[in-house]
């Protein structure tokens, strides 16, 4: 299973992203980190087998970005670990054992959203899936590259799985917590129906907490 990190310009996500990969309970893994824009490789360490480093040339966008990983992946299986969100230690045991039930894709529905002070809980519909929250299976990201484009690259992709039946999705609980920030590829508009202010979980870790 392959762990799919893009980053740029951002330096001060990778290390938790990183932190959070190596306290995955599921086992049989790597970390691809691929970086453009900024070379950050003296941030990856250097005693981990399986975290990989691949720097692309120029600044492609996200779908480009992601279908150069995808090449690269080792793993049958490919989960998406963006920089800037926090994946619980049973995430990645929690989806692959969802994609051997048969489907292509799975992902999340729910998400818990902060940006280190406040709060929101998404809530998308019966079979939507947020793209940082993806996993599938290589042999249909063959079939199914991502449009090469900034921004929705990922709900192209969700709906063409939608569409051939090959998309499970779940709540993601605790599973999962997903970033605020001026910095985000996609703009998150809270104000929509979608999006509704909570507490802070009582379960949220604290480094998530103390933002970079």
């Amino acid at each position: 299973m392959t762990a799919l990190c893009l980053t740029r310009d951002r330096p001060q996500w990778l290390p938790k992203a990183i932190r959070c990969y190596q306290s995955q309970t599921y086992q049989n893994r790597e970390l691809l980190i691929v970086a453009s824009g900024q070379d950050v490789r003296h941030l990856v360490p250097g005693d981990d087998p399986t975290i990989r480093y691949m720097q692309l040339p120029g600044r492609p966008n996200v779908g480009a970005a992601r279908n150069a990983g995808c090449r690269e992946a080792r793993g049958e299986v490919i989960a998406h670990f963006d920089d800037d969100d926090w994946s619980s230690p049973e995430r990645l045991s929690d989806q692959v054992q969802r994609l051997r039930e048969g489907h292509a894709v799975t992902g999340y529905r729910t998400m818990r959203f902060t940006n280190g002070t406040d709060w929101w809980q998404y809530t998308g519909g019966h079979l939507y899936a947020l793209g940082t929250s993806l996993m599938y299976r290589r042999d249909w990201w063959m079939r199914h590259p991502f449009v090469e484009i900034n921004v929705g690259e990922d709900n192209q992709f969700v709906g063409k799985a939608r569409a051939q039946n090959q998309l499970v999705v779940a709540d993601s609980g605790d599973l999962m917590i997903a970033s605020n920030h001026s910095g985000n590829t996609s703009p998150r508009n809270i104000a929509g129906k979608s999006w509704r202010a909570i507490e802070r979980p009582a379960s949220a870790p604290e480094e998530w907490l103390c933002r970079a």
